[in-house]
């Protein structure tokens, strides 16, 4: 993320940013930064109403009662944990006349058959399909087809498991996964076999055009090679001093994480001496598990909030808050670092400098990349003027109308 400020955090003398009249904002930013104004179109960057956050305080964001809405729809109907929610109309927003819908009534479902079920009967307007049930309406024609910029992973997890710090083991713990069988066996509503952990169609380099993703594979960190996989193994495990790993595999409880989690558990074991339990728990739980740092390895994913490689890579930058696994680079530290600090106004030797971040880790499997997640979704043909975005917000429903 770029450096909004001059200096300090703690002074408000030093912000770069300036209020220069009731409608305009000055940002000065402490370094030239690529992909800012990207950065500006997600929420996260929304102006904020100072005497709601001071009212609120600490539980400000955590339920919807607690915040304050300027978009053309109000959160209504979440705790901070809900499995449901309900959208309404915002009478303050100041493009209304143009907003159709009164509602827009969201629930979570982890059981696809009962989802499919509801939007069978009318019950559902859209619904997200994985496993058998995208196999069976791949090509119905309510379905819409959107891959998205969201990079499922496996996290091995080296503060817990001394045995993951020898990059053999990790080589083979990622050899021993068939990221084609994951996606046409297990998952069947056309998401992508990972090329390594930024995404295809993130990012296109602005002379060439050529896609990060696609000019930037390390092959071997994400090929499917059993006997070289056992071979590394042996040798890694020699090393280690290790003679058997006895492992929990965390995922979440949802139908698609449960899946995957039982075709890694049995590419896992299929390394001499291993055992893999599955832990099943919700997504908030598992979240919580992750960045605590409490767990073997997890399931998990990443998902930009702006087309950017950096908003990928930066993740495993050695003291990253997300960067839970205990991975660490200094040469990737300090590209990173640079391409923020020094190179924001110089594309080709930015887009350079990303290239040898991501096959440094690629080439240091610092982590099990699996695959790009296509989000196969039925919506019924009266439903209309949606938005679908493959990066940060998903949906934008200000448009949207039933006919």
């Amino acid at each position: 993320m770029p450096v909004l400020l001059l200096k300090a955090l703690n002074l408000a003398s030093d912000l770069g940013i300036k209020a220069t009249d009731s409608k305009h904002l000055t940002i000065t930013l402490e370094n030239p930064t690529a992909y800012f104004k990207k950065m500006l179109a997600f929420p996260l960057y929304y102006p904020q109403n100072q005497k709601t956050v001071e009212k609120y305080g600490k539980s400000y964001g955590t339920t919807s009662s607690a915040q304050v809405y300027s978009g053309p729809f109000k959160l209504t109907k979440w705790n901070g944990a809900s499995d449901s929610w309900t959208l309404v109309k915002n009478p303050e927003y100041w493009d209304k006349k143009n907003v159709k819908l009164s509602k827009v009534n969201e629930t979570v479902i982890k059981d696809v058959q009962t989802g499919m079920n509801l939007y069978q009967t009318n019950k559902l307007d859209s619904i997200v399909l994985t496993g058998e049930q995208a196999a069976a309406h791949l090509n119905d024609k309510d379905a819409i087809k959107r891959l998205s910029s969201n990079m499922t992973r496996v996290d091995l997890n080296q503060k817990q498991v001394p045995a993951f710090k020898n990059l053999k083991i990790r080589q083979a713990f990622s050899m021993v996964v068939d990221r084609n069988a994951v996606t046409k066996n297990v998952l069947k509503d056309g998401s992508k076999p990972a090329l390594g952990f930024v995404p295809i169609g993130l990012q296109t380099n602005q002379k060439t055009g050529a896609d990060f993703a696609q000019t930037t594979q390390v092959k071997s960190a994400v090929a499917y090679n059993k006997a070289k996989a056992k071979k590394l193994f042996a040798e890694g495990m020699k090393e280690s001093g290790q003679s058997k790993l006895n492992l929990t595999l965390l995922a979440d409880d949802a139908d698609v994480s449960k899946q995957v989690a039982e075709y890694l558990q049995g590419a896992f074991e299929s390394l001499p001496h291993v055992k893999v339990t599955i832990k099943s728990i919700p997504k908030a739980q598992r979240l919580q598990a992750m960045m605590s740092g409490n767990y073997d390895m997890v399931v998990t994913g990443w998902q930009s909030i702006f087309a950017d490689a950096y908003n990928f890579l930066d993740v495993w930058i050695s003291n990253s808050g997300y960067n839970t696994s205990g991975y660490k680079n200094t040469k990737l530290d300090q590209l990173l670092s640079e391409t923020e600090t020094k190179y924001g106004n110089e594309p080709q030797k930015r887009w350079t400098m990303l290239q040898d971040a991501e096959k440094i880790l690629m080439n240091d499997q610092g982590t099990l990349p699996l695959y790009q997640a296509n989000n196969l979704q039925l919506l019924r043909p009266t439903v209309k003027g949606v938005s679908f975005n493959p990066n940060g917000t998903p949906y934008d429903f200000k448009t949207a109308y039933i006919k």
